[in-house]
C-alpha cells in the first residue's frame, strides 16, 4: 500500500514538472514571436519611405553627418563655425566664409540656413571682435557656447537617426535624434530636433534646424 502511494506521488511530481517545462517553453516561444513581430514591424516601417522621402532624409541628415564627422576628428582642420584670426594691433578678426564654403560643398545647405547661423552666433562673434587677440586665446568668451551646439554635447557623438518625416505646407519636416554607441547598444540623446527641407531652384535644401 505504501509503495503504491509513493508511486502515485512520484507520478504527480513528474507530471507537474512536465507542465511547468511546457509552460516555460510556451512563454519563451511567445516572447520570441513578440520580438520577431517588433523587428518585422520596424523593418517594414523603414521600407515604407517613398523615393522622395528617401531623398529628403538624405538631404536632411547630411549636415549633422558632416558636423559629427568633423567634431569627432580631433585632427580635423575643417571649420564647423566662424573662424577667428589675429588682426592688426592685437585685434580679433571674425570670418564666416571658411565655414560657409564647407557647407556649400555639401550641396544641401541653403543660403537662408547660413544667414540663420550668422544670427545664431551674432552675440558671440560681436563679443570676440571687440576682444584683443591676446585676451581671446585659451578662453571661452561671454555669449559663446561652451559645448558643440549642433550635438548639444562636449563629447563625441556616434550618429544621427531619422524619427519621423512629413510634408507640411510644401515644406518637409524631418524629426531626428542623436545617439552614442557602446558595444552593441545605442544610447539616444534626450534631445530631438526638427530639420526643415525646402525645394529651391528644383533642388532640396536644408533651410532650418531647430532643437525641440
Amino acid at each position: 500500500m505504501n509503495k503504491l502511494i509513493g508511486l502515485l506521488i512520484l507520478l504527480t511530481i513528474i507530471n507537474c514538472a512536465d507542465n511547468k517545462k511546457n509552460g516555460t517553453e510556451s512563454i519563451s516561444k511567445s516572447t520570441e514571436k513578440i520580438i520577431e513581430k517588433a523587428n518585422s514591424e520596424s523593418n517594414t516601417k523603414k521600407k515604407e519611405l517613398t523615393e522622395t522621402e528617401k531623398e529628403i532624409e538624405s538631404v536632411a541628415l547630411s549636415f549633422h553627418k558632416w558636423y559629427i564627422k568633423n567634431t569627432n576628428d580631433i585632427k580635423s582642420e575643417i571649420p564647423i563655425d566662424f573662424v577667428v584670426t589675429e588682426g592688426k594691433n592685437d585685434s580679433c578678426l571674425v570670418d564666416y566664409e571658411p565655414y560657409f564654403n564647407e557647407l556649400r560643398k555639401l550641396g544641401t545647405i541653403s543660403n537662408s540656413f547660413m544667414e540663420k547661423e550668422k544670427e545664431r552666433t551674432k552675440s558671440c562673434a560681436e563679443t570676440i571682435s571687440k576682444m584683443k587677440w591676446s585676451e581671446y586665446i585659451g578662453v571661452i568668451p561671454e555669449n559663446c557656447d561652451e559645448y558643440l551646439f549642433w550635438t548639444r554635447s562636449q563629447e563625441e557623438t556616434s550618429g544621427i537617426e531619422l524619427m519621423d518625416i512629413k510634408l507640411e505646407n510644401n515644406n518637409w519636416k524631418v524629426k531626428f535624434h542623436l545617439f552614442n554607441t557602446f558595444g552593441n547598444e545605442k544610447n539616444y540623446s534626450p534631445y530631438t530636433g526638427i530639420i526643415t527641407v525646402e525645394k529651391e531652384s528644383e533642388k532640396y535644401m536644408i533651410t532650418n534646424i531647430n532643437w525641440n
